[in-house]
């Protein structure tokens, strides 16, 4: 069955107002850096799922996240006129020293308005909770004189974030008032606009949510189209304080790079608030259809289409918190990385619309404007690749691969990242992936499955899950036996005009093996039916058709019930 989904991206929807807020931090110290923190406040605590709530680290010289903790990770402090303090104590050196580094915090992925903060400079957000937002300085800052047992800390009397003022290092309080600050009282009446709130592109025709936050207000909104001429447009006279407003705007509604949302009070304005600055109406943007090899194949730098609104297709192959990948066929140019995430799940095939952006120089499909989930297919069969290829090779990008017959040489390099080898070289190894898997210096892994991710200028290899990782001896036997494998290689290798394929088959049960040759794309070449008492195969360097292949590098694969078993071979001519 065909599930269409309309995405249209924007701040948020916020049904009720969410008075959360960075209160103290310790980022840096003398020496090495201990006991770092950040401490949350969070008004009506019993209104929410803490885990709704999420604080996430920014890098700001790559303007990407690395590390995400939800609330309920946090340690409770004490209450105060119903607004609690929670505190998390990372590892040392877990939070970056700058500069700039920030943090933001999100209610169910919408970013609180005012709590995108960062320390030792600005950036604007590439991904995640914050993205196209340019953080807020806080001004006062650690640094290498700083010492353990000092934060920076917000000071004053008040209800809300803007009560506050940063104040230089002083003794810290995790999970208690800071010095010189009393929490309590009831804020003002306060309307916030969240989404117009500037820089977004609004087609003629679209439709698009106005979305605005609430504080300490009970009645009905009233929402007003301003133009660069001051004039005002009433949207709507009065609408409920739900949070979001549908916006179907006309198909002639004036072309302009000047507008703004202004909210009110129905009944005397008051309060009330406008967009931070001013957003466009715009022409529908044409979109141009495209396979994912034409979007991502490039020898000399970024995509051929970057900056162009897409359309593409292709099955979701890894999905990660942030991020998803979708793939067209096996092999090289055939994957992309699509963010944010998305309301899919791995199988799914889908047609998507979407910006080509090259963001630190990984080709991504953003500003999703469309999604359609045509079915579920089988996620294409991962291309083996050496760790030299996978570390040096663009081919691959966002590409479902395998590694085989590596060996741990690196278990911790930092942020969840670890390091494997084989003959050819090294390669780095991702933690995004939901595995429990705890690397082992020296462990040896016989298949290793994965997204071929790049960040922070360097490829790595990005497991899914436990499944992706199998280790030497996985495939002893159970109650329904298959094949197992003690040996598989070629001679010789290279080869012209043939190769003998030879192998050792353990097995107590009565099941055929298939062995198949491919070519470097994914395409089947030739495939043998393996019966239990055979050792061997040789292939003549012919297709299934009988017709010769050209020279380059093949793929043959022993295949028993979901175990793969993978080498390569070399046809000169």
């Amino acid at each position: 069955m065909r599930k269409l989904f309309i995405v249209i991206f924007f701040m948020g929807t916020l049904l009720s107002a969410q008075n959360i807020w960075l209160n103290e931090l310790h980022y840096d110290n003398a020496s090495t850096d201990e006991g770092e923190f950040v401490e949350i406040v969070l008004e009506n605590t019993g209104s929410y799922t803490l885990s709704d709530f999420t604080i996430t680290l920014y890098n700001g010289s790559y303007c990407t996240t690395y590390d995400v903790k939800t609330l309920d990770m946090f340690t409770t402090g004490i209450t105060s006129e119903n607004y609690t303090l929670y505190y998390y104590e990372y590892p040392a050196n877990g939070i970056q020293n700058g500069a700039p580094d920030g943090i933001a915090i999100d209610y169910q992925g919408t970013l609180i308005p005012g709590q995108f903060l960062s320390y030792e400079g600005t950036f604007e957000a590439g991904e995640g909770p914050a993205v196209g937002v340019t953080s807020t300085d806080i001004c006062v800052i650690e640094d290498g004189g700083t010492q353990v047992g000092e934060s920076l800390q917000l000071l004053g009397t008040g209800a809300v974030y803007s009560d506050f003022t940063w104040q230089d290092p002083a003794s810290e309080t995790p999970g208690a008032l800071n010095n010189g600050q009393t929490i309590g009282g009831t804020p003002e009446p306060t309307l916030i606009v969240a989404s117009p709130n500037g820089g977004e592109q609004w087609e003629q025709g679209s439709t698009h949510p106005i979305t605005w936050i609430s504080i300490n207000f009970t009645g009905n909104i009233k929402i007003e189209l301003e133009s660069v001429y001051r004039d005002r447009e009433v949207l709507v006279a009065s609408t409920e304080d739900d949070g979001s407003w549908e916006w179907n705007i006309p198909v002639d509604q004036f072309i302009n790079d000047w507008y703004a949302i202004i909210i009110s009070d129905t009944e005397d304005g008051d309060p009330w608030d406008d967009s931070n600055a001013a957003f466009s109406i715009i022409e529908p943007i044409p979109v141009t259809p495209y396979t994912i090899y034409d979007i991502q194949y490039s020898l000399t730098g970024p995509s051929p289409h970057e900056g162009e609104l897409v359309e593409t297709s292709g099955i979701v192959t890894a999905k990660f918190e942030n991020y998803f990948f979708i793939q067209d066929g096996p092999g090289a140019w055939n994957g992309i990385a699509i963010y944010p995430n998305q309301e899919v799940e791995v199988g799914d095939e889908i047609t998507i619309s979407g910006s080509v952006l090259e963001y630190n120089d990984k080709t991504e499909i953003t500003d999703i404007i469309n999604i359609t989930i045509l079915g579920t297919l089988e996620v294409p069969e991962s291309v083996v690749l050496s760790a030299a290829e996978l570390s040096t090779t663009e081919d691959y990008e966002s590409v479902l691969a395998r590694l085989q017959d590596v060996t741990i040489s690196n278990d911790n390099l930092g942020n969840g990242n670890w390091e494997v080898e084989d003959i050819s070289g090294t390669c780095m190894i991702g933690g995004l992936g939901d595995y429990t898997y705890q690397p082992e210096l020296g462990e040896f892994i016989y298949n290793l499955t994965g997204i071929v991710d790049y960040t922070f200028g360097a490829f790595k290899l990005e497991p899914r899950d436990d499944e992706d990782i199998e280790l030497t001896g996985n495939y002893i036997e159970n109650e329904n036996p298959v094949l197992s494998i003690t040996s598989l290689s070629n001679y010789p290798n290279p080869f012209n005009p043939s190769t003998t394929i030879s192998f050792n088959l353990n097995t107590n049960s009565t099941e055929n093996a298939d062995l198949s040759i491919y070519n470097l794309k994914g395409q089947l070449i030739k495939q043998y039916s393996v019966s239990n008492d055979q050792y061997s195969v040789t292939w003549n360097g012919l297709d299934s058709s009988g017709k010769s292949v050209s020279s380059g590098i093949y793929l043959y694969k022993l295949i028993s019930g979901n175990k793969t078993y993978t080498k390569k071979m070399l046809l000169l001519k």
